[in-house]
């Protein structure tokens, strides 16, 4: 069966994390992908090789698509860039500031040579704004949207970011969202559109649920926002700030029910959100929680206080038994619940294997990969991964030959230096 964007074409002009991932998510729904990279390799390429012009999170990350090695800064290459947006249904960017109007392959260029183009450009910051021509990455997006600091993570005196890097990650899954509801509004119509993505505003949305701003806290909002800028006047660490947002927000102390405990022989994850999931808990670990009880006194200094010895009670409790057993309990009371693990142990666990999450494929020059599959499975259009991460150029000739141009091209091309 085939896959349900089948027969959809995607130039893919993208780096680094987010475009790229974008891309392979549309590749494993049946799109034809063509990676477009500079003569020596897009950066995330030569970032920790493996192998010369091989790395780990290339693979990952462009895994499905064609790969063509490209001069687009060699004016001699225009007619071979025009040809490619013209086989294109969807072109995909995400150029520094600037870079893809110098290329010819900005929106106004791309739909000038086809009208019904679906563009997708991810910026750092968004494209107006005082802050619309600096380059940016994960980590910088994490710093200003203020993820860096959601979590008060601190080793070393100094702030942590989420390491996996969740702006990048989720902006990719976003532009592969919107490119599949941009081809059905052109089923429809019959119109391309541009959509625009920045790892500022993925990094605001992954805060929403905690972190809206609404007309009930603006006076909480405004007595930390006080207490902030105080401390930073006065040259407070990292530390101290967090301390004072933890004083600021008193019933962020105690929290027993979502968390991970340290078992007798490693850790375990609970989750408990809402009154039922919190009651269960309670009783598999047979405890009482005052901060419920009618008639509580709720000042910062009581809910402190209240917290603290529940947190110090319950951390004991989970130290007597080993993670299996208390796997098993939580599960036996409904408590959400599950073993920390690691990524090298997940490839054998038996809920991984049970649901055929990974699988085996091959790579050109690594050989043998195993990694996961989809993130979503279809019965009626299969996802899959189609191919390997690209070598560098590796199917340059295929397709330049697709979109129209001889053998005898592609080597003078090549002969220039305009491909590889």
């Amino acid at each position: 069966m085939a896959g349900a964007l089948e027969g959809v074409r995607v130039l893919d002009c993208t780096q680094i994390i987010a475009g790229p991932l974008a891309g392979t998510l549309l590749s494993e729904m049946g799109a034809t992908v063509v990676k477009v990279e500079p003569l020596e390799g897009e950066p995330w390429r030569l970032q920790a090789e493996l192998i010369p012009k091989e790395s780990r999170n290339f693979t990952v990350q462009n895994r499905g698509k064609l790969g063509i090695a490209i001069n687009f800064k060699d004016a001699r290459s225009i007619a071979v860039r025009d040809a490619l947006v013209r086989w294109a249904d969807i072109v995909l960017t995400n150029y520094r500031p600037g870079v893809a109007a110098a290329l010819g392959i900005d929106y106004d260029s791309v739909r000038a040579i086809r009208p019904d183009i679906i563009y997708c450009e991810n910026t750092a910051f968004g494209p107006e704004g005082p802050m619309s021509d600096l380059r940016g990455y994960d980590i910088i997006a994490q710093a200003v949207s203020g993820l860096a600091t959601s979590n008060a993570n601190v080793r070393d005196g100094q702030p942590q970011i989420v390491a996996f890097a969740p702006g990048d990650v989720v902006t990719g899954v976003a532009m592969a969202w919107a490119m599949t509801a941009a081809l059905y509004h052109r089923q429809r119509t019959g119109e391309g559109q541009a959509i625009n993505t920045s790892l500022l505003l993925t990094s605001l949305f992954l805060q929403q649920g905690s972190r809206e701003i609404t007309a009930l806290d603006i006076e909480t909002r405004e007595t930390w926002l006080t207490k902030l800028q105080a401390a930073r006047q006065r040259g407070a660490n990292i530390e101290e700030i967090y301390a004072e947002k933890r004083a600021n927000t008193p019933e962020l102390v105690g929290n027993i029910y979502y968390r991970l405990y340290q078992t007798k022989d490693g850790y375990v994850a609970v989750g408990c959100l809402g009154p039922g999931p919190r009651e269960r808990f309670r009783k598999a670990v047979k405890i009482t929680d005052p901060r419920y009880e009618e008639g509580f006194d709720r000042s910062p200094e009581a809910l402190r206080a209240a917290g603290n010895e529940l947190t110090a009670t319950c951390e004991a409790i989970f130290l007597q038994r080993t993670t299996g057993d208390w796997v098993s309990h939580m599960m036996a009371h409904g408590v959400p619940c599950g073993p920390l693990n690691f990524i090298e142990e997940l490839h054998e666990d038996p809920q991984v294997v049970a649901n055929g999450y990974i699988t085996d494929y091959d790579h050109t020059l690594l050989g043998p990969m195993r990694g996961p599959m989809p993130i979503v499975q279809m019965t009626a259009t299969p996802t899959r991964i189609q191919r390997a991460s690209p070598a560098l150029g590796e199917h340059t000739d295929e397709v330049l030959a697709t979109i129209g141009f001889s053998s005898d091209d592609i080597a003078h091309l090549r002969q220039k230096g305009i491909v590889g």
